[in-house]
């Protein structure tokens, strides 16, 4: 009967935190909902290239039909058209790995870093898999500085256009991120 009373009070309890946790935390007056729309352009050739492989397994990246094992870093221009003349507002930086033997499948670690715009100076970071198959793609949001301190969130991201004449590709990336200053939560 004490092991039942127990289990109980523990799932009672685990319940009770469950519930009210996402409301005591939604009611923090700081947070701020970003939501944000800009494009990013891939230039996957020279002249002027944006993503530069930096290194490949020997063993299976060659033989690979989604070269599995190649490790790239990335400069891509961040902006507010989907043509890749218009404005400027930034670059996505970081490093993408083919990750799946079987699908064109990243890991992606980016940081978004604003260079011009409402959110100049302010960056956000990107970590997680990104299926380049899938029509509507997510991945998370965990961290971020200057308006996007403490962000968390969820990127939506999609094919817009290809063109292998040009060897250039336009990404749409739609952002929802809760932000808050460090400042405003109590440390002690």
């Amino acid at each position: 009967m004490a092991k039942l009373s127990i289990t109980i009070s523990v799932l009672i309890s685990s319940l009770s935190i469950a519930l009210l946790l996402p409301w005591a935390y939604s009611g923090q007056p700081n947070n701020k909902v970003i939501k944000l729309r800009f494009f990013l352009q891939d230039k996957y050739q020279d002249p002027a290239r944006t993503v530069y492989p930096v290194a490949r397994s020997d063993n299976i990246t060659s033989t690979s039909p989604t070269s599995f094992g190649e490790v790239s870093v990335v400069n891509d221009p961040l902006t507010v058209g989907p043509d890749h003349n218009s404005e400027l507002i930034g670059h996505a930086q970081g490093i993408i790995a083919s990750a799946d033997l079987k699908v064109p499948a990243i890991h992606a670690t980016i940081t978004f870093c604003f260079t011009a715009g409402e959110y100049k100076g302010s960056s956000f970071n990107m970590v997680g898999r990104n299926n380049l198959f899938e029509e509507f793609r997510k991945i998370p949001i965990v961290g971020g500085t200057g308006a996007f301190e403490m962000a968390r969130g969820i990127i939506t991201t999609s094919n817009y256009s290809s063109d292998p004449a040009t060897n250039r590709a336009t990404f749409v990336y739609d952002i929802v991120a809760v932000a808050q200053k460090l400042e405003d939560i109590a440390m002690y």
